[in-house]
């Protein structure tokens, strides 16, 4: 990561009536990114315990113009088009490393069909 790099947490509470449907955008523009952007470095959305429909993302951009290209990027411009009413409410918590030498290693595997 670079010295002008973005470690974030996303908070975001989603009306329960659209939680389904927003964890679908979620996940497709998380994957989507992960296997497509060099510079998204971690993208991990978790669900909070008794309260579903607030989600927690874990987002790190290796640079400033990393995340300036994802957020330009056509999935997350229809992840963040498709979902503006299912939000109850945002919040970007932007971090700093306690540790800067650790850092989370996250990826997507592929999906294979077995065939049997």
């Amino acid at each position: 990561m670079a010295a002008d790099g973005i470690v974030r947490l996303s908070r975001v509470e989603v009306h329960p009536q659209y939680l389904d449907e927003y964890l679908k955008y979620a996940s497709e523009v998380g994957e989507v990114s992960l296997l497509t952007e060099p510079g998204v470095l971690t993208m991990y959305a978790l669900s909070e315990n008794g309260r579903p429909n607030v989600i927690t993302i874990l987002e790190t951009y290796a640079s400033k113009a990393a995340y300036e290209k994802h957020i330009a990027s056509p999935h997350f411009r229809k992840y963040k088009q498709g979902t503006l009413h299912m939000v109850k409410s945002l919040q970007l918590l932007d971090q700093t490393p306690v540790n800067p030498a650790s850092r989370i290693t996250n990826f997507i595997q592929e999906r294979h069909t077995i065939q049997e």
